[in-house]
């Protein structure tokens, strides 16, 4: 057989497809397994309960299987010559891969949620049902992912024998990929809450409704990398039979993808304040609306991922088309994806803080405003990925569709991207700085300032993160057109 590059990229797609999602279920299966071995140690009856927890982190596995499969089969791998696959066909079977292999990351997350299971249900037989509702949340992320890379194969014409795909809508199907299988990750931090929600009900049967509603909240970011997925399934043409073929497209769905997928992993952060939401509601049912307040703040990452989506969807031309769109506008468009979507993993340090401000508002309402301050600082590394966003888009050209700039340009300035985005990581020290602050402010309110001012230090990494995005851009001439 003639190994050809669109050959090779559907074989990595593959490879990923089932990869990844062993990597998921391997450590989900781990971690549920782990407590199994404790638990059976002592009480050998618990076996077969424990047997069926492990399991439930399986089938991410068995979804990437069933992706490669299907993409080894439909580009002619297995049963057939495999040489006559285009770049194009091979691009949407990597992001076929894709979405069904890094989705598969989800796993992990119902291993954290099938581990506390297990410790249930050794306590009590009666929760395992409970318990079991609350393993399979996580498993959704999983299913968004297979069903994306199935739409992939399926409208592309590779599952069918009839391939249709462009190299635009091939790199539009990884864009696709990315959106969802990142977004997966969310999963973690359902996983998290839904943990806490097993804890939870099997001491106290009438919370499990208010502990599902925490559970779901980090759901919300993996829809938000599904519906990106399918929008721009739909603005490329990919399900309409109606293709770009403009390569430039292509690319900016890349961006889209990297900015809805990315910033979703803020997740994590929600999933660690649900948690505390829930176990503060157990001992207090008061605080449930107080802690759903803390619990959706961490949301907005997610939501700046995908506005920045939308946005460059619409101003690249890629909704109407009445605009012709260049490599250079593409490769601004993936630079503006890094940047909102790294920042957003300063979810996480919010997260960090916003269970702190949960459990000492638990003790003392009167430090809900105070938590709240706190709460909100590791939000402004996220505002700064979200203006170098916005400030590429519009130096650049995309917003006022007019790009000027050289494609060389567009591709230097994923440094401006890279620059703000990994620097808004520092929140996640910042956010564990903040929570530290809220227990000190409890403790005495002279603390606060103190506090503040610690918590505050952590700033200065992502504001060098800034600097260096807008030295990058002056220094490529954007702000003066290029």
């Amino acid at each position: 057989m003639t190994i050809t590059p669109g050959l090779a990229l559907a074989v990595i797609g593959a490879g990923t497809a089932v990869g990844m999602a062993a990597v998921g279920s391997g450590i989900g299966v781990g971690i549920a397994g782990a407590t199994a071995a404790g638990v059976t140690s002592v009480r050998p009856e618990k076996f077969g309960k424990a047997l069926v927890f492990q399991a439930v982190p399986q089938t991410q596995g068995i979804y990437g299987l069933l992706a490669a499969i299907l993409i080894l089969l439909s580009t002619g791998i297995i049963g057939g010559s495999g040489e006559d696959i285009s770049i194009a066909s091979g691009l949407m079977a990597l992001g076929a891969g894709i979405a069904a292999g890094v989705s598969g990351l989800s796993a992990i997350g119902q291993g954290i949620a099938a581990s506390s299971g297990i410790a249930a249900t050794a306590e009590k037989d009666e929760n395992m049902g409970r318990s079991l509702v609350f393993s399979v949340i996580p498993e959704t992320q999983a299913i968004y992912g297979l069903l994306v890379a199935i739409l992939i194969l399926a409208f592309s014409g590779l599952l069918s024998g009839n391939p249709s795909a462009t190299t635009a809508t091939g790199l539009a199907a990884i864009g696709c990929g990315l959106a969802v299988g990142i977004a997966g990750l969310s999963a973690i931090g359902q996983g998290i809450a839904a943990s806490g929600g097993i804890a939870a009900s099997s001491e106290k049967k009438d919370i499990f409704g208010k502990a599902l509603v925490f559970s779901v909240i980090p759901e919300t970011q993996a829809i938000y990398g599904l519906l990106v997925a399918i929008l721009i399934m739909t603005f490329t043409g990919i399900v309409t039979e109606n293709p770009v073929s403009d390569i430039s497209y292509g690319i900016a769905a890349v961006g889209c993808g990297l900015a809805a997928g990315l910033a979703a992993v803020s997740a994590i952060g929600q999933g660690i304040a649900s948690s505390a939401g829930i176990a503060a509601t157990t001992e207090k049912e008061k605080m449930f609306g107080k802690s759903l307040v803390f619990s959706v703040i961490p949301e907005t990452q997610a939501i700046y991922g995908l506005l920045i989506a939308i946005l460059l969807m619409a101003f690249t031309g890629m909704i109407t088309r009445d605009f012709v769109a260049t490599a250079a506008a593409g490769m601004a468009s993936v630079a503006s994806g890094i940047a909102v979507g790294l920042a957003g993993f300063s979810g996480i340090g919010q997260g960090i803080t916003a269970a702190s401000g949960i459990a000492t508002t638990s003790e003392k309402e009167k430090m809900f405003g105070k938590s709240l301050v706190f709460t909100v600082i590791p939000e402004t590394q996220a505002i700064y990925g979200l203006l170098v966003a916005i400030l590429l888009m519009a130096f650049t050209g995309i917003i006022t569709k007019n790009v000027t700039i050289t494609a060389a340009v567009g591709f230097a300035s994923i440094g401006s991207g890279i620059a703000t985005g990994l620097a808004g990581l520092s929140a996640i020290g910042q956010g564990m700085t903040a929570a530290s602050g809220i227990a000190a402010t409890a403790s005495g309110k002279d603390a606060m300032g103190r506090s503040l001012i610690f918590t505050v230090m952590a700033e200065t990494f992502a504001i060098f993160g800034l600097l260096i995005a807008i030295l990058i851009m002056f220094g490529l001439g954007l702000f003066n057109g290029g």
